[in-house]
């Protein structure tokens, strides 16, 4: 029976959030490709998105925005699009006013078109015509990306090009970047729901995702994953050679709202200055969901988790260095230090602010803050100020929905915490007493590639919970070595050296307090 200590800072906060977001795939040449432009534009976008089994309803809404920029955007910014829609029984049970034959016609079908101002969302993606490839082509499939990067670049060449993906988001975990050819039991970065049987979800993985970008033909000025969790330092350092630009979000991608209009109306500007392009967009597109939200009704105090951050890829291997430096002195200190100094470091870890309740995902910046002030005689000023600098050095924007910055609950790069080579997600219920969300049971992931499971007991104890083994279950289909370990993010800081040597379990709840420096006990 293992026990885990809970500080007062690691007090639960309940979040009761639905969120969607989605992604596409892609195959050969467009049926009808439009005539080459006269010149060459300043932009092409390529959106890259699938339906993901039930977010057709709120994705096609946010995607037809683009056609609501300027006709003279268009002159200077091209749009190219292709997206798969959820399988025709998926699009009957969603809310969409879809007959029966158009969910039969356009079920698990890619349709890919060009953004024509003179046309409406409807005349172009909802026509015969705009059908591209097989029927439930995979769009995961790597070549599929970058087939379709290829043919929008040859077709509408631009000077600078961004790529937007969207679908699904679940962060980084081990046991979802496993190899190709293993059925995984969870999405990965983006997934198809076309491709389900026998629970072998297929999806993008880091590994997959990055070789598909890689091997196309042009490099991205900017990629922006539209989708969940996805702003975690795995993703970040894996990516970073990919685009000099990266747009995620450490919480949700909503399902209402957003501003893609602005991005042609900006981007078609006179000398444009992409990293004030970038901060201004990603601004005006957390007030727009703010503003959704508040028309549906929303008041100050719900439960809004929303935000954006741009990265600057060309400061991360600075970064890098100095977490680097950060972990090897952490890791000396955990095995040789005093025995007080391993009492705070168990306090830090124990007290992590947490992203999401049942993910093994932690605010980064804020852990690291933490360790360096309950640690001076390891990390002084000068060494805290760099770190801080290195930080801030990546970050071109960041913005967070109005409840967040009113509660001061803003969180940077997230990356997974966990004890003795092993991470755990956590399920949920609501106490039919109290209406609260209460951890029930543990699925811990072991670097050996074991999975177990344990029912978690509350104690007389507000802050301690007693994790009762209940069974160890198949293996989880990999290890901590042939997953997390060939991350560049873990090459470059080795920040699997410290899931392997920390004994203490991180904070299993979202602190309702998420301080930038923790109080000491």
């Amino acid at each position: 029976m293992r026990k885990i200590l809970m500080t007062a800072a690691a007090l639960m906060l309940t979040l009761t959030i639905t969120v969607f977001t989605s992604c596409t795939s892609d195959n050969d040449d467009n049926p009808v490709p439009p005539p080459a432009p006269e010149q060459l534009a300043e932009y092409t976008i390529m959106y890259y998105g699938n339906g993901g089994a039930d977010a057709d309803q709120f994705l096609l809404p946010m995607i037809s925005n683009l056609y609501k920029a300027s006709p003279e955007a268009y002159e200077k910014v091209n749009v190219v699009a292709q997206y798969k829609f959820s399988t025709a029984e998926n699009l009957k049970n969603q809310n969409i006013i879809f007959d029966t034959n158009t969910c039969e016609t356009f079920g698990s079908k890619n349709v890919r078109w060009v953004v024509d101002p003179t046309k409406t969302f409807q005349e172009q993606v909802f026509s015969r015509n705009s059908i591209y490839g097989a029927d439930n082509a995979d769009f995961t499939c790597p070549d599929s990306l970058t087939n379709f990067i290829d043919w929008a670049a040859k077709v509408y060449p631009a000077k600078k090009y961004m790529l937007i993906v969207n679908d699904h988001g679940h962060g980084y975990q081990p046991n979802e970047e496993l190899p190709e050819t293993t059925p995984a039991s969870n999405r990965g970065m983006l997934f198809d729901d076309g491709h389900l049987i026998l629970d072998q979800k297929k999806h993008f993985t880091v590994k997959s995702f990055h070789r598909a970008v890689e091997a196309a033909s042009v490099r991205f000025e900017t990629i922006y994953i539209w989708a969940c969790l996805m702003n975690n330092l795995e993703y970040q350092f894996e990516l970073q050679d990919l685009c000099d630009y990266i747009i995620a979000s450490t919480y949700n991608m909503p399902a209402y709202g957003g501003a893609f209009n602005e991005l042609p109306e900006m981007l078609s500007q006179p000398n444009v200055d992409i990293e004030r392009v970038l901060d201004a967009y990603c601004k005006t597109d957390v007030a727009s969901w703010d503003k959704t939200y508040a028309d549906g009704g929303a008041s100050d105090d719900t439960p809004i988790y929303t935000d954006m951050t741009v990265t600057r890829t060309a400061s991360i291997a600075h970064l890098g260095k100095m977490m680097r430096e950060f972990t090897d002195r952490l890791c000396n200190t955990y095995q040789n230090g005093t025995e007080a100094q391993r009492q705070a470091i168990d306090y830090c870890t124990a007290s992590a602010v947490k992203v999401k309740i049942e993910l093994p995902y932690y605010d980064m910046a804020k852990y690291m803050a933490s360790l360096m002030t309950a640690l001076p005689e390891v990390y002084d000023d000068e060494f805290y100020s760099q770190m801080e600098e290195a930080f801030n050095s990546c970050i071109v924007a960041q913005y967070f929905s109005k409840y967040l910055t009113t509660h001061n609950y803003m969180v940077d790069y997230s990356a997974l915490i966990g004890a003795e080579g092993a991470y755990s997600n956590i399920a949920w219920l609501k106490d039919p007493q109290t209406g609260n969300q209460v951890p029930v049971a543990e699925i811990r992931y072991c670097a050996d590639g074991r999975k177990e499971i344990y029912k978690i007991v509350t104690t007389d104890d507000p802050y301690y919970y007693e994790m009762t083994f209940v069974q160890e279950n198949t293996p989880w289909g990999a290890t901590l070595a042939d997953t997390y370990e060939q991350l560049v993010f873990d090459r470059t800081v080795g920040w699997s050296r410290w899931l392997r040597l920390n004994r203490q379990e991180p904070n299993i709840f979202c602190p309702s307090d998420m301080r930038f420096e923790l109080p000491m006990p």
